[in-house]
């Protein structure tokens, strides 16, 4: 009886101790792909406030994000999408739904410049989730496309609102 006690003991606390394990492993792929995932999106907004500021679009204190976050843990593992917050300067929130199209256009002339991978050609690599203003920032949440719980994601935010249109691939096809 103890024997059969201490091998049912020690199945539960082999069973246990694999799933931890296995669990740490997947968090930990989870978060080098997020990473990597953060700072091409990272890249690419950078680049892509550059030509906006360039083109007059946003002023030139607005070149540069001064925040960079997930917003994936709110939806869960494997999206990858990121808020950033830059300057307000004189924005207006009337003024945002212009701001979305030339946004997404520079994303994706930079996504085809730098050859940033994506899961499908028939959506884009980068696409803006949403704008807001709150407290003299811009808010900015980008998506990555790069796999089909990211895809997923934007589908569901454009089910939620579906005045959003998730916008075509164009600057990344014509290139």
């Amino acid at each position: 009886m103890k024997l059969a006690l201490i091998i049912i003991i020690g199945i539960i606390l082999a069973y246990l101790i694999y799933h931890y394990i296995h669990r740490l492993i997947i968090l930990r792929a989870t978060s080098i792909v997020r990473n990597d995932a953060q700072a091409t999106t990272e890249s690419a907004m950078t680049s892509a406030l550059n030509q906006l500021a360039d083109e007059h679009t946003l002023s030139q204190n607005q070149n540069h994000f001064t925040a960079s976050d997930t917003v994936a843990d709110v939806w869960g593992r494997g999206v990858m999408a990121f808020e950033f917050s830059i300057t307000a300067d004189n924005l207006q929130a009337d003024q945002l739904p212009t701001l979305r199209r030339p946004l997404n256009n520079a994303l994706g002339e930079y996504a085809v410049k730098n050859h940033v991978k994506r899961l499908s050609t028939s959506h884009p690599t980068f696409v803006v989730t949403d704008l807001w203003l709150f407290e003299g920032q811009l808010h900015i949440d980008v998506a990555y496309l790069m796999n089909e719980s990211t895809i997923e994601y934007v589908q569901d935010l454009k089910r939620l609102n579906p005045s959003e249109k998730m916008p075509a691939s164009n600057a990344e096809e014509n290139h």
